[in-house]
């Protein structure tokens, strides 16, 4: 029997390896297609029908939309552009802004992470929640969570603690759109947002997918701040997303979410970016070069890392999430918003946005460090003896308690807080003790005063004992 040439060998292998990536192809199809089933009918979560379809599908739909085509229309005659380019600028945005939600991503590996991470950063607790009212909200109701927003942490926090009861959509900002940042908060269903671009035609596509999800009843998540705060306090809140959603023809409830920590990560960061717009007098500073943000993470995981494998890591103290009760936007917002111009929904729209900031700011949980640090400002400059910080944080939280304050201390014990709010301190070097008592190290005064500016709405300033840390 005659051998095959060498060339009829080798396209045999091609032909059976090509088979074989197939065959496997298909079988690992199948296999994350069964365990996703497994997975969807074992969740006691509840989940949208439109959270589930596929990417693709959702954006011919909007392709289709008639709002959007007269839009693309009519901006096409004013600017005297090709609908055709127009539309092709429509495709990129929607392929930017729609995520592509991965069940497994978020429910069978997400998850675990997620709880394995912030448990071994934090100690992780829901200080209170509105149970009562929240099992109230009708089935029918969109329903969207408006927190503060103190960390970059926060998404993390909350998708986690809510993972068994809903999953959220969030607003994220473009500091994620990165690799792999990018995909893996649009695995998780949440969608990009491009804060200071101006184009109009992105901002009706923007606009609309929102308006629809809202409409289909996809729970969101948002930060009306827009942006994390630079020195601790709430910022003012932005109106558009707002705006899209409470035009929606949806009944929107929105319920607000409290976030407060021992440690917030980009604290530093944070607070060198605002010392430096002070010194150029211009809110538009640039923050840190992202190689040089970078690089301190990286340092600063890698002396995480060191820390526990000597021995000598300390859990970052708590991060605290409170409820509110839920706040129908029926009993602000009259029924004809929709058709009001941008003049006459305007007070409307701030009178909500004030309510959901008073209600969020209402619900900002008072932390150990987040104690101390505010009882230390409150005493005023100079040193103070361990006994005088103690005595004027039992005084505080006697106020909170008496006052109905969310305040969450270690094991419900205000020594206890103390002592784990100093530690914390003292450890990060903020505060330092010698023999004249507990005082603030050269150049932390700032961190000092963000924790204690998160805080500060809820006490009153004790009279004789002048501070500067202004309550908002």
């Amino acid at each position: 029997m005659p051998s095959l040439p060498t060339w009829a060998w080798i396209l045999a292998g091609l032909f059976l390896a090509l088979a074989l990536a197939r065959a496997g192809r298909l079988w690992l199809r199948r296999f994350f297609f069964r365990l996703a089933v497994r997975t969807r009918r074992d969740l006691g979560v509840r989940l949208n029908p439109v959270t589930l379809t596929r990417k693709a599908k959702l954006k011919s739909e909007l392709m289709e939309d008639p709002q959007l085509s007269a839009f693309v229309r009519d901006h096409a005659a004013a600017a005297g552009r090709d609908e055709v380019a127009l539309w092709a600028d429509v495709n990129e945005y929607l392929e930017e802004i729609i995520p592509a939600f991965k069940l497994l991503t978020t429910y069978r590996y997400g998850k675990k992470v997620a709880g394995a991470l912030l448990r071994g950063l934090y100690r992780v607790r829901v200080g209170r929640s509105a149970e009562a009212e929240l099992n109230q909200i009708p089935r029918t109701a969109s329903v969207i969570y408006v927190m503060n927003h103190r960390s970059n942490a926060d998404y993390v926090l909350v998708a986690f603690l809510l993972a068994n009861r809903v999953a959220i959509s969030w607003a994220v900002g473009e500091w994620a759109r990165v690799w792999p940042l990018e995909r893996i908060f649009k695995s998780f269903g949440s969608f990009f947002i491009r804060r200071r671009f101006r184009d109009p035609l992105y901002h009706r596509v923007l606009e609309r997918y929102v308006q629809r999800a809202v409409e289909a009843g996809i729970t969101q998540g948002i930060f009306l701040e827009g942006g994390l705060s630079r020195d601790g306090g709430l910022l003012k809140p932005k109106l558009g997303l707002l705006d899209y959603m409470a035009r929606a023809q949806a009944d929107l409830v929105f319920i607000p979410v409290g976030l407060n920590y021992d440690r917030v990560l980009e604290d530093v960061s944070l607070t060198e970016e605002a010392s430096r717009r002070e010194t150029t007098h211009s809110p538009d500073t640039e923050a840190r070069p992202r190689t040089s943000s970078l690089r301190r993470t990286a340092f600063w995981i890698l002396g995480l890392l060191f820390r526990g494998a000597t021995g000598r890591f300390h859990r970052l103290g708590y991060a605290v999430a409170n409820f509110g009760a839920p706040v129908p936007a029926r009993e602000i917002l009259p029924e004809t918003y929709a058709s009001l111009d941008w003049e006459a929904r305007k007070p409307h729209l701030e009178a909500l946005a004030d309510r959901l900031m008073a209600a969020v700011r209402s619900e900002i949980p008072v932390t150990p460090v987040a104690l101390v640090a505010w009882a230390f400002r409150n005493l005023g400059p100079g040193a103070h003896t361990r006994e005088d910080l103690e005595t004027a944080c039992r005084r505080h939280f006697n106020e909170a308690q008496a006052g109905g304050l969310p305040a969450y201390l270690a094991r419900g014990e205000a020594a206890r807080a103390v002592t784990m709010g100093i530690r914390i301190l003292l450890l990060r070097g903020i505060l330092v003790e010698d023999r004249g008592g507990l005082r603030t190290m050269q150049g932390r005064d700032a961190l000092l005063d963000y924790y204690a500016s998160s805080v500060a709405h809820h006490f009153s300033m004790d009279p004789t004992r002048p501070s500067d840390i202004p309550i908002p």
